[in-house]
């Protein structure tokens, strides 16, 4: 057995029964040797990095053959394919619309159709990501969406040139810089610079169970 094929082997043997990796695509070894010419992003190889770039240009080559919806990546159409139409009869779960009741085998469908029928009683779930088809309701909130996404951060700190997907988390970065706390705790007068830190300080004096996000 080569190098390459061990360390394959080792990958898929010990995170087989590993809870935290269930769902998840194996880690790939090896470099990231090619680049999205858009934004740099790093790919394993060149069929990768083409359609990274479907995400900027918008194109959308891969079309389910069982409905209309089309996606920019091939692994998103398999994910469409497999969340949509690969269900058996007894594993169907129906949704009904709350309005008119008709029902629908997915979520999706039944939000498309309150975009579609009941958008004047303010059901607007039109705006679809088509790479995870996480629905939102409005197009600018699947714009700012779709950054997590495709990388894209257009807003630079002028200071050290990081940058950001959201103007809002740029306006807090900066606060790094400035030494800005607008942000002042009513019991100790302790100031932080971000609202979720100062969130989380304040239930440790009305006593409430902090759940604190690892990723926010």
């Amino acid at each position: 057995m080569c190098v390459n094929d061990r360390n394959q082997h080792d990958v898929q043997t010990h995170t087989k029964g590993n809870p935290s990796s269930r769902g998840h695509e194996i880690p790939r070894v090896g470099k990231k040797k090619y680049k999205c010419k858009i934004c740099n992003k790093g790919c394993y190889n060149k069929r990768e990095a083409l359609q990274h770039e479907n995400l900027h240009t918008g194109d959308k080559p891969f079309s389910c053959e069982q409905c209309d919806r089309s996606y920019p990546l091939s692994q998103t159409l398999k994910n469409h394919i497999k969340r949509e139409h690969s269900k058996t009869v007894t594993e169907v779960k129906t949704h009904s619309c709350m309005v008119c009741f008709k029902v629908y085998q997915t979520e999706s469908g039944v939000l498309r159709h309150y975009s579609s029928n009941h958008k004047e009683l303010g059901y607007d779930y039109s705006a679809a990501c088509d790479i995870c088809g996480k629905t939102f309701s409005s197009k600018q909130s699947l714009k700012l969406h779709e950054r997590a996404h495709t990388g894209f951060k257009p807003y630079e700190c002028n200071i050290c040139n990081r940058s950001f997907s959201k103007r809002d988390l740029l306006r807090q970065h900066t606060r790094v810089h400035t030494g800005e706390k607008p942000y002042v705790c009513n019991y100790c007068d302790k100031r932080f610079a971000q609202a979720a830190p100062y969130r989380y300080h304040l239930k440790t004096h009305t006593g409430e169970k902090c759940h604190f996000c690892r990723n926010c």
